[in-house]
C-alpha cells in the first residue's frame, strides 16, 4: 500500500536517497582508522564493512549506549572475520550518520582501550 501511494516518482526518490545515504555513510566510517570495505562492488542499500577489532565487542558497546551499530556477520560467515552489515534509509539524515560515525569511532577506542575524549554517559 505504502508503495502503491508513492507512485513510480517517489519510489524513485526514496531509493536514490537510500543509495546516496549508504554510500556517505560507508565513506563516513572507511574514514576511521581500521575500517574498511569488505568488498569492493557496487552496492546499493547495505554495505559490509571490516572492523579493527572483534565486532561483537564493538557493537555491544554502542548497544551499551542504545544505539543499534549494525549486524556482526562473524557468526554466520567467520570467514568474513570482523564484519558488520550496515545501512542508512531515506530516514537518516547527514547530521545522523555523521553522528554514528563519531559513535563507532568511539566504540572502536574503547573497545582497543585508547583515551577517549568523551565520557561514556555523553554519547
Amino acid at each position: 500500500v505504502h508503495m502503491a501511494l508513492m507512485g513510480a516518482e517517489g519510489l524513485a526518490q526514496t531509493a536514490a536517497k537510500c543509495h546516496a545515504n549508504t554510500r556517505r555513510l560507508a565513506e563516513k566510517l572507511c574514514s576511521i582508522p581500521g575500517v574498511a570495505l569488505k568488498f569492493d562492488r557496487p552496492v546499493f542499500h547495505e554495505q559490509v564493512l571490516a572492523l579493527p577489532l572483534r565486532a561483537q565487542g564493538v557493537l555491544r558497546t554502542l548497544a551499551a549506549h542504545n544505539i543499534l551499530g549494525g549486524l556482526d556477520l562473524s557468526r554466520d560467515y567467520p570467514e568474513l572475520g570482523n564484519a558488520i552489515l550496515v545501512c542508512a534509509t531515506e530516514r537518516r539524515t547527514c547530521e545522523e550518520i555523521d553522528s554514528f560515525a563519531g559513535k563507532l569511532e568511539r566504540a572502536i577506542r574503547l573497545q582497543a582501550g585508547a583515551p577517549c575524549q568523551l565520557q561514556p554517559n555523553n554519547w
